[in-house]
């Protein structure tokens, strides 16, 4: 096939079982080559390979990349058997019909029936093997609820002639959380699809006195609404939650077009309470209600969500739920001196992806990664900073001097070195500092300064190391930046992973994204 970037690429899948059940093996390029000829009943071990789920989603696969190490014909005996099927999580029974509002995210086999209230556009995107994927979305009711429905590839082709107001009944679905929360119905390989099926009470629904399941928990049907809350109190995926706050900055409205298709409007507003601050976006036609806001005046906002900001940190969404009242005459807030908030940003738990995957879309962000430590990037482990700011100061005359700070009469020695790891689908370096940096090499910046005084080498510090690093498993996190045009990771802390834990955690994850 041919990649995106003009070049050719090859792949090879293949069924391999053990005595515990079986996966298919997938090998990208020079792998592909590897295995080529490979033999039914051969015996191979592959390291450092990653999973992924597979092109429907339905399975998760191995993928056995340019980091990854293959071994042919190995010796070992393996009584696998034929009947074996792939990891798919335990089955169970046929769910069958089901009102939306009872839906709930990893329910399997459930069958649902509803009105047509939205179809979005088709929407192509590029499969990893080169080739060109479809999703289309619409959304349907019932008497008891709404929800968003998910089609994909040959699927799409069966609602190419359903129309909004017809009534749809599919069969054998799944349910899985949305990507802005609440719960999605997903159409996989086994569903059956009905349009306008004889016998439907659905017809006559009158969708106006529906009520949306999209802003409903994680978990399925309505959640307990929170109520007002402290800015400083509210944390990711907090749901039907009330606030309220003095505005200090408010945006220009921003358009852009829809995946559907057609325009779309946004616009964001930081408001501070008497505990923090927080960046809330309004949409469509909520930006009308917030038209002539201005700083000073004060907002509070009911039934909305809390998510993670772009850049990290929380963002409070004002959804189709939301409600808004510009300077409510019972707040206590228009007197708020905005000079005495603290306007920290609350840190989010990163996200885990897979190294492979990080690109110019993730600079800025928090994410989390977890590979094998490859290499060491330098031989010194540390700087001498000023005891001030922690910048890097310059031996001036026998002193120290900081471009920041001026003459310094002592320095401090910090933490500072990278590192590189892999997860077999690339690599990235990752620089540790101060006491994430000390952690992991098992001693303090001083010690380190010490021993290469002692030693005259630089790389004392790693020889001398509790630990050899390199070859640790690691779960690291951090913020992606941008460096002499390479992305990398700051660090702001780590936890050491066992690799056999590690598989069975993204099977889990896996299969309940799969759900």
């Amino acid at each position: 096939f041919t990649k995106k970037d003009g070049n050719e690429g090859k792949v090879l899948s293949t069924i391999a079982a053990d005595d515990t059940g079986s996966t298919r093996l997938v090998f990208w390029d020079d792998k592909a080559d590897e295995v080529d000829g490979i033999e039914p009943g051969e015996v191979i071990g592959v390291s450092r390979a990653y999973t992924r789920p597979n092109r429907d989603g339905s399975d998760i696969e191995v993928h056995v990349g340019k980091s990854s190490v293959i071994k042919r014909n190995l010796k070992d005996k393996i009584d696998a058997v034929e009947t074996i099927t792939p990891f798919r999580g335990t089955s169970s029974e046929p769910i069958g019909m089901k009102n939306i509002a009872e839906l709930k995210v990893g329910q399997n086999d459930v069958d649902i029936e509803g009105k047509i209230a939205t179809i979005y556009e088709v929407r192509t995107f590029p499969r990893k093997d080169g080739g060109e994927g479809k999703v289309q979305n619409i959304e349907i009711a019932d008497n008891s609820s709404m929800i968003r429905v998910t089609f994909w590839g040959d699927d799409i082709d069966e609602i190419a002639e359903a129309k909004e107001g017809d009534v749809i009944r599919i069969l054998h679905g799944y349910v899985k959380e949305g990507f802005k929360g609440g719960v999605e119905f997903q159409v996989g390989n086994k569903a059956e699809i009905t349009l306008n099926p004889k016998g439907t009470k659905l017809k006559q629904l009158d969708l106006s006195k529906i009520t949306d399941n999209a802003s409903s928990s994680s978990t399925g049907g309505s959640s307990e609404p929170l109520g007002k809350t402290n800015i400083a109190d509210l944390s990711i995926d907090m749901r039907d939650v009330d606030i309220e706050g003095k505005v200090v900055t408010a945006y220009d409205v921003k358009t852009f077009t829809r995946k559907e298709g057609g325009d779309g409007r946004l616009r964001n507003v930081i408001i501070a309470d008497q505990t923090s601050k927080i960046r809330v976006t309004f949409w469509g036609d909520d930006v009308d209600t917030v038209a002539d806001i201005k700083e000073g005046d004060v907002i509070r906002i009911l039934h909305g969500y809390v998510k993670e900001g772009f850049k990290g940190g929380l963002e409070y969404q004002v959804g189709r739920k939301g409600e808004i009242i510009l300077n409510p005459k019972d707040s206590d807030l228009k007197q708020l001196d905005l000079s005495d908030v603290s306007f920290e940003t609350a840190p989010t738990k990163a996200s885990r992806v897979l190294i492979g995957e990080i690109d110019e879309t993730h600079e800025g962000k928090n994410v989390e990664v977890c590979g094998i430590i490859v290499d060491m990037g330098q031989n010194r482990v540390f700087y001498d900073a000023c005891p001030t700011c922690s910048k890097k100061v310059e031996t001036v005359d026998g002193g120290y001097n900081c471009k920041s700070c001026g003459k310094v009469a002592e320095s401090e020695p910090r933490m500072f070195y990278k590192i590189t790891i892999d997860d077999g689908s690339g690599s990235i370096k990752v620089t540790l500092f101060g006491s994430v940096g000390e952690k992991l090499l098992g001693m303090s910046a001083e010690k380190a300064k010490e021993l290469v005084a002692k030693s005259g080498k630089e790389d004392e510090p790693v020889r001398a190391s509790p630990e050899e690093i390199r070859g640790r498993y690691i779960a690291i996190h951090g913020r992606v930046k941008k460096f002499q045009e390479a992305l990398e990771i700051s660090s702001n802390g780590y936890e050491l992973a066992d690799p056999v834990q590690e598989i069975k955690r993204l099977k889990e994850v896996i299969q309940k994204e799969m759900k």
